[in-house]
């Protein structure tokens, strides 16, 4: 009886969001659907297509404690990078997960706000999933799918939790507590801001926990911090038995070199550059997030049914954007970042909702909302526009590589019966007139990354290149210095100039990109 009673709150849920799923749905095609028709690949994804077959092909994520985001690829038999498969199973996620995040913030909502819930859902995924922070994340192909699913298992996880404590039997109670630990110990496992973004979600679900019920609900918020306590410490015994003394970090810890009045500094600068809206992953949004909770404070204090617990929900809500950089001392990369445009959905909805409760503050949410609107639209161009970007990206870079190999192989002293390393000075970077924007990683070229490390762009341009059918060797360190001191005492001419490419030590092919790296 209570399965069937739980189902069929879900499906009338479903029926009376039917004109709010249609506008997610738009909006998420608006920003995610040349993902459907695209081929192209991301920087990293290189790397793991020249290492098919090979037992090492995950060794990097599990030294990064990713060992569930090696499990889920596994599962959806990412392991000969089926690209469409991956992207659309991705934008199927992401609606999946707009969906289930506002059916759980529909189970926690005070009654007599469920109605104009209903109406003004939408607002919080259009704003959540479109920023183009989720542009950098969802573009590496071959953690896409796993990361949008993981995403999903978090409003699941937290309802599995919810039914639990509507149990009366106890073996009932302890089974959808396990189901939710052991699901919750895998998320952790595939991305660590998923982490993040749990702890965020477990934020807002209190505050609504504490709205609806009048009272701090201590034991509540003592039993998410217990099961996150144990979900957390299974996560990270089992990535230090599976990765052994080969555990990295991929995320930069200033705590641990610099000083605490350096991290702080670096902290300021985080929340600084976000109040300022720069660049374009960060927007109006996030002041008008701030506005929002100042205000329902003051108006709790007023009407006094101000509670501890609201406060602490608040700021654990407000500070949710900058939790990683909190924790590492420094500033990250977007891609890592999903509480900002979190933060800014949920708090930019709950004012619609809690406005239109009040006839004489119409005017006022009808404005929020054109508002909302306008950031939404911004965003899904800036995101679409940035997979527009990695396609042109991609696909000059295939040119270019066509048209290199296909002056190395006139050389007269050629031959394809050989094997050569291949070594790159400087880099090349084709200003494209239909290419709008660049941002972290997107819209890098295979032939600039990383230019400026030990060995160059070699060890991208030349997997890049093997994905192409071309099997050359890549260069030592050394032997990469060696190159560049031998353009230049050769005074070798860079691309495209004919000379630009030649043959040192009878198996090494020299390309000179540029004059400078």
């Amino acid at each position: 009886m209570e399965n069937t009673k739980n189902k069929n709150e879900f499906l009338e849920y479903l029926k009376k969001s039917k004109v709010s799923i249609i506008i997610i749905v738009g909006f998420v095609l608006f920003a995610f659907g040349l993902r459907l028709i695209s081929q192209s690949f991301s920087i990293d994804t290189e790397l793991y297509i020249n290492e098919i077959g090979t037992e090492g092909r995950w060794q990097w994520w599990i030294s990064l404690n990713r060992w569930g985001l090696v499990l889920l690829n596994q599962l959806f038999q990412m392991n000969t990078l089926p690209i469409y498969v991956s992207n659309f199973l991705t934008v199927l996620f992401i609606i999946a997960y707009s969906i289930g995040f506002n059916y759980l913030f529909y189970t926690y909502m005070k009654e007599e706000y469920k109605e104009n819930f209903l109406k003004y859902q939408f607002i919080f995924p259009i704003l959540f999933v479109t920023n183009p922070i989720f542009a950098e994340q969802y573009n590496f192909i071959l953690q896409n799918a796993s990361v949008a699913f993981t995403v999903l298992l978090i409003p699941i996880i937290l309802l599995v939790i919810d039914k639990a404590s509507g149990y009366q039997e106890k073996y009932k109670k302890y089974l959808c507590y396990i189901i939710a630990i052991a699901l919750l110990i895998l998320s952790f496992g595939v991305y660590q801001s998923v982490i993040l973004l749990y702890i965020a979600t477990v934020a807002v679900c209190y505050l609504l926990k504490i709205i609806k019920e009048k009272n701090n609900c201590w034991k509540y918020l003592g039993k998410q911090i217990a099961i996150f306590m144990i979900a957390a410490f299974v996560y990270f015994v089992i990535g230090k038995i599976l990765a052994g003394e080969n555990t990295t970090s991929y995320l930069q810890l200033a705590w641990l070199e610099n000083s605490i009045k350096q991290c702080l500094i670096n902290i300021f600068y985080c929340v600084k550059s976000v109040l300022k809206c720069e660049g374009i992953f960060y927007n109006i949004g996030y002041l008008l997030a701030i506005g929002t909770f100042i205000g329902f404070v003051i108006y709790m204090l007023v009407k006094k049914k101000f509670k501890i617990g609201m406060m602490i929900a608040t700021i654990g809500i407000l500070a949710a954007p900058f939790y990683i950089m909190i924790i590492t001392g420094v500033d990250q990369l977007k891609r890592t970042q999903f509480n900002y445009s979190f933060v800014v959905g949920i708090s930019l909805m709950l004012l619609v909702v809690f406005l239109a409760q009040k006839e004489k503050l119409k005017i006022i949410k009808n404005i929020a909302i054109i508002i909302i609107l306008v950031i939404a639209y911004k965003q899904s161009y800036y995101t679409a526009n940035l997979f527009y970007t990695a396609d042109v990206v991609y696909r000059s870079d295939e040119a270019f590589a066509y048209q290199l190999m296909n002056e190395v192989e006139k050389k007269e002293w050629y031959d394809p019966n050989q094997t050569y390393k291949i070594i790159f000075v400087g880099r090349h970077q084709k200003e494209l007139k239909n290419v709008y924007l660049k941002s972290e990683v997107i819209g890098s070229s295979f032939f600039a990354f990383d230019y400026q490390y030990i060995y160059g762009l070699n060890s991208r341009a030349i997997s890049f290149l093997r994905t192409l059918g071309y099997n050359f060797q890549e260069p030592s360190a050394e032997e990469f210095e060696n190159a560049k001191q031998y353009v230049e005492e050769n005074q070798i001419e860079p691309w495209p100039n004919e000379d630009s490419i030649t043959l040192q030590d009878e198996d090494k092919i020299v390309i000179r990109l540029s004059a400078e790296y």
